[in-house]
């Protein structure tokens, strides 16, 4: 069954959580009258979890270019899990699959037999799987069944097109990092294949020695059949009915080797097949939009010129029909690492930033330009709010957050004087936005968690800088989101040991990306960061002076953060 989630509708969007786990569908349609060309959104996170920045941004970035896009929550060992979906009897065989109908609150849609009919090429494959960070064995889903669930998305965004304001003929993929394999996989050997593919970072090849073991490990299982390993090399089955191509990855990705790049794009030479490659000098895997990062941030634009020649409908900036005066509104995010977006190798570690766009459905974009580990010396010597001022526009807005890494005082690439540095720091933020018209915002530094002897949250654990913002906000008259104040009252409730769930404390050999444990009371969980992100919000409708802001947070937010 495959849920469909509208976020665009007026209806309220609730995650769809089932068990067993069905995968679900989230439309992100632009308001057009005329049919427009859409992608599919496959994020990464090796077959273990998905990643959220690579999704949701993906998809706002797609439909301010006047394209609809649609996010693809597919399995992965995460979502089987979680609730107990994956059992020793779990399993869906094609028999089911074939009988199956696409779900969604008004719409069942059955799936056509011919499109489900078993593909001689097909191998019968599900294996045991042991994953070293649970130690407990299961079956893993038969690898067929992922590109199902792709091939039923593409499928449906086909049937639907009419309704939807599709152009059926111009429906595309779009993958990263492990997402990039099932894309390339649906491209080169699915039963239904898109009319584009795009390629983000990669994962390519199951062979030595440029596999990404994590994602194999959680695609094929344990140790194997090396016919298996060969099959779901997307490499290997390249042939002249895939799509033209658009590739980009860093050369010194430690992730994913950049090798798995260069063998697809030298696949598709050998086949004659139209493609795109971009190779960038360095950046780390999983940059998504790379919007921290200006050197890579240029794969959206190289991007966006190979769709416009690919597509026959004109590509915008705002989107159909609105013309500047009802441009959508975008919500900047310049702080430090407790707000970035975190990629697949930092998961589940996350930033408040990552969840602020759920509270806005459709009305703002969120443009999350928080980096781990800077202060705001450092981000401005390293001209990223001039990056920044390079998009801004009238109208929008600047959340400016720092503090933790301004106190490092043994770094003075980083530190700042609480009394000086640190305040005319922030009045050249304060400064930029309002030069470009944009409404600047000042948000204190969330807490550490850090207690003191009688049990009470330590009010100096970001030392004074809370006190020297609200200061710099009260004189430069400009509205103060105090998260110090409001991330210091929600530890206090939940006590010292009720806190713990909110940061990064993992056991060892629980995670993959942590297989030595982590004990960090500064960057949050997903939970952390979804909290501390429902604070900023809560924190913004009660201000006065951000009325603005208010009526562009969903009405049933707006409910949910006044209880």
């Amino acid at each position: 069954m495959l849920h469909i989630i509208n976020h665009y509708s007026d209806q309220p969007v609730n995650k769809i959580i089932d068990s067993p786990f069905s995968p679900a569908l989230h439309l992100y349609l632009n308001e057009s009258a005329a049919p427009r060309p859409c992608m599919l959104i496959l994020p990464g996170g090796g077959y273990h979890h998905l990643a959220e920045h690579e999704g949701e941004p993906v998809a706002r970035w797609l439909n301010a270019l006047g394209i609809h896009a649609a996010v693809l929550e597919y399995s992965t060992f995460d979502s089987l899990t979680a609730s107990g979906s994956v059992s020793e009897h779990h399993h869906i065989s094609r028999a089911e699959a074939e009988s199956a109908s696409l779900q969604t609150d008004e719409i069942k849609t059955p799936v056509e037999n011919e499109d489900l009919k078993e593909d001689s090429r097909r191998i019968s494959s599900f294996a045991e799987h042991t994953d070293p960070a649970v130690g407990a064995s299961h079956p893993l889903i038969d690898p067929d069944e992922r590109l199902q669930e792709t091939e039923a998305a593409l499928q449906l965004l086909r049937q639907h097109a009419g309704a939807w304001r599709i152009l059926p003929e111009q429906i595309g993929l779009i993958g990263f990092s492990a997402g990039g394999h099932l894309a390339a996989l649906t491209a080169v050997m699915g039963r239904i294949r898109p009319h584009l593919l795009m390629l983000s970072y990669p994962v390519i090849t199951f062979r030595e020695p440029h596999a990404h073991q994590g994602s194999r490990l959680h695609f094929l299982g344990e140790q194997p059949h090396p016919g298996m390993i060969s099959r779901f090399s997307a490499e290997q089955q390249v042939d002249e009915s895939v799509p033209p191509t658009f590739i980009w990855a860093t050369a010194d990705d430690a992730s994913v080797p950049v090798e798995n790049s260069l063998l697809f794009s030298q696949a598709l030479s050998a086949h004659r097949i139209p493609h795109e490659l971009h190779i960038m000098e360095s950046g780390r895997h999983g940059l998504g939009l790379a919007q921290e990062h200006p050197y890579c941030h240029q794969w959206t634009e190289l991007a966006a010129n190979w769709l416009q020649r690919h597509l026959s409908a004109p590509l915008t900036q705002t989107l159909p029909g609105m013309d500047a005066a009802q441009r959508r509104p975008t919500l900047f995010i310049a702080g430090d690492s407790t707000a970035a977006i975190k990629g697949a190798s930092e998961k589940p570690m996350s930033g408040w930033g990552e969840y602020m766009a759920e509270h806005f459905g459709g009305a703002v974009t969120v443009d999350n330009r928080a980096i781990n580990g800077r202060s705001t010396r450092s981000f401005l010597a390293e001209g990223r709010l001039d990056h920044i001022a390079s998009d801004l526009q009238a109208g929008d807005y600047l959340l400016i957050q720092f503090g933790h890494n301004d106190e490092k005082s043994a770094d003075p690439a980083r530190y700042t004087d609480p009394d000086t540095d640190y305040r005319s720091n922030l009045r050249q933020f304060i400064d930029t936005a309002r030069q470009h018209g944009a409404i600047p915002v000042l948000l204190t530094p969330v807490s550490r968690r850090r207690f003191l002897p009688d049990g009470t949250p330590d009010p100096l654990s970001v030392g004074v800088y809370p006190e020297a913002m609200k200061q710099t906000a009260a004189a430069a008259d400009v509205p103060l989101l105090d998260l110090f104040a409001a991330s210091q009252q929600l530890y206090a409730t939940l006590g010292e040991s009720g806190s713990r769930k909110l940061f990064m404390h993992l056991p060892p050999g629980q995670h993959p990306n942590y297989m030595d444990g982590i004990a960090d009371d500064t960057h949050f969980s997903v939970q952390g960061a979804q909290a501390i992100a429902e604070l900023a919000v809560s924190a913004i409708l009660q201000h006065p002076a951000l009325t603005a802001l208010h009526k562009l947070v969903q009405q049933h937010n707006r409910e949910l953060l006044a209880r």
